[in-house]
């Protein structure tokens, strides 16, 4: 009974003739909700986002490793590009070789190497599937670098032998412990 006399007199108080926008402005405004928060609600996405934090720290960790690692291989490129533009030839390629074995490799097990076992030792540390030199690229290249020629044939032997240098110095694996002496 309270509720039908509520009811009648909040009929009471508004008038018959009023029209829809009159009506719409007597309404009381919507309540906004409360702002939902990001941050996570539960433990468990704290714990997971604090994972693959770390698991891209680590990642992060081991890129850099891998670049700072490979440095030498950076630099020998760079210098055999600018040796050869400069018109070294076949002596920039073989001594570029030999200081990025030396780099990678201890000095005892490169810097006495010659011919065949030269080549030998270059073609273990590529893949097995792609070796990057033979025994006449490396005579040839020994032969270049002291008996030096001119010529179109002679240009074709230093590109050859710049295509092989370049694979073998991006592709071969290094000692895994760090550089030479």
């Amino acid at each position: 009974m309270a509720d039908a006399e509520a009811i009648a007199d909040s009929s009471a108080a508004v008038p018959d003739t009023l029209m829809l926008p009159e009506m719409i402005d007597l309404l009381s405004p919507v309540p906004e909700p409360a702002a939902v928060s990001w941050w996570p609600q539960t433990w468990g996405w704290a714990v997971l986002g604090g994972l693959l934090l770390l698991v891209l720290m680590v990642l992060a960790w081991r890129r850099y490793r891998h670049w700072h690692a490979n440095r030498y291989r950076r630099a020998a490129l760079q210098q055999l590009r600018r040796r050869l533009a400069a018109g070294e030839g076949a002596a920039a390629l073989a001594e570029v070789l030999r200081r990025t074995a030396l780099a990678a490799f201890p000095r005892a097990q490169v810097a006495s190497l010659r011919g065949e076992l030269w080549c030998d030792f270059l073609n273990q540390c590529t893949a097995p599937d792609t070796p990057c030199f033979d025994a006449p690229s490396i005579a040839r290249l020994s032969r270049l670098t002291y008996c030096p020629q001119s010529g179109s044939q002679h240009s074709s032997d230093i590109a050859g032998l710049t295509q092989r240098v370049e694979r073998w110095i991006i592709t071969h694996r290094a000692l895994s412990g760090g550089t030479g002496d």
